[in-house]
């Protein structure tokens, strides 16, 4: 229902500004990801964190996802607003991923969360579905962030809100205690 929604609700913005020769344009983003200052989870957090959290009604969303970090989104919105001769609809799309590439990189940063590598439902090899920002590359604009800055600072700030629990980090290197041998008896042998 909420992808039909944002459609349905483009479509009329398009009809009015078209009624009304107004300028306008869509900014389409895919999944984003990022730190955030709301006291709640963002929905979209609720999705890119499922592999952590275990909703597995969230799998689906990102099995084969698309990505943008929140601030790459906001600057992508002040840049086209500051190129007066933009039209259109741009796609603000920074990178793809599918599950289990999200899997990896969450376990490799984060180990104490113990993701799942397998999926129930989801084949192990997935083609990467593609969103194409050309469109907004093309008049210069760059994406600053990569997945791992979005689900590093993601994470990090749920952690910080309590929404992620938050493990005491194990010593890097831990000492094998030293065994001596206790005689036996009161008999030591040699």
């Amino acid at each position: 229902m909420y992808f039909v929604s944002k459609t349905l609700a483009e479509q009329e913005a398009w009809k009015f500004a078209k009624e009304h020769n107004m300028d306008f344009i869509t900014i389409i983003p895919p999944l984003v990801v990022g730190p955030f200052l709301s006291p709640s989870m963002p929905p979209s957090l609720i999705t890119a964190l499922s592999p952590i959290t275990g909703n597995e009604g969230h799998y689906s969303i990102i099995k084969q996802g698309q990505f943008v970090h929140l601030d790459d989104l906001c600057e992508a919105h002040i840049f086209l607003f500051e190129h007066l001769e933009v039209e259109g609809r741009y796609i603000c799309c920074a990178c793809e991923a599918n599950i289990h590439d999200i899997a990896k990189l969450i376990n490799a940063k984060y180990p104490e969360y113990n993701v799942p590598t397998k999926f129930k439902n989801i084949p192990d090899q997935l083609e990467l579905v593609r969103f194409s920002s050309k469109k907004i590359k093309d008049l210069g604009f760059e994406f600053k962030y990569s997945l791992e800055d979005m689900y590093t600072e993601a994470i990090d700030t749920c952690k910080g809100k309590g929404f992620l629990p938050k493990f005491v980090e194990a010593p890097k290197s831990i000492e094998a205690p030293k065994f001596v041998e206790a005689p036996l008896n009161g008999v030591t042998h040699d």
